[in-house]
């Protein structure tokens, strides 16, 4: 996994490096246990055109580029507060790569086990399993 930070106009601390990088292979572990080349590309940074109050306005993005597929996956969200624009930027990415997931393509596959259907049976008294 190749993970690039880039800050702009952000003072850069080992605590904030941490922070980010600690939420972020939370929300993609899963991910890059089957995909170690994928890179992932997070930008930083405070706004500049700032509202008539003066407060600063924070942006986090996310950019991942899978290596097995061609979609690149980009997600840009902004807040107030810097710890809230990180917790909804990993929110939307744990949300994209839960539909873009394997399994869930796999999903309407059919299990022929699943087609049996258990009955109950007065003379026998067991269970059998008939095919439905």
């Amino acid at each position: 996994m190749q993970t690039d930070i880039y800050y702009r106009d952000v003072t850069r601390t080992e605590n904030l490096e941490n922070f980010l990088m600690e939420r972020l292979e939370a929300a993609c572990g899963d991910f890059f246990k089957y995909d170690s080349d994928a890179h992932l590309t997070v930008r930083v940074e405070t706004e500049r055109h700032r509202t008539h109050n003066r407060k600063p306005s924070y942006t986090c993005e996310v950019i991942l580029k899978p290596t097995k597929s061609r979609g690149v996956i980009k997600i840009r969200k902004s807040d107030t507060s810097f710890k809230r624009a990180v917790a909804l930027t990993v929110a939307s990415l744990k949300t994209v790569l839960r539909r873009r997931s394997s399994r869930k393509g796999q999903h309407h596959r059919t299990d022929p086990m699943l087609s049996l259907i258990p009955e109950w049976r007065e003379e026998e008294q067991i269970y059998s399993v008939v095919p439905a």
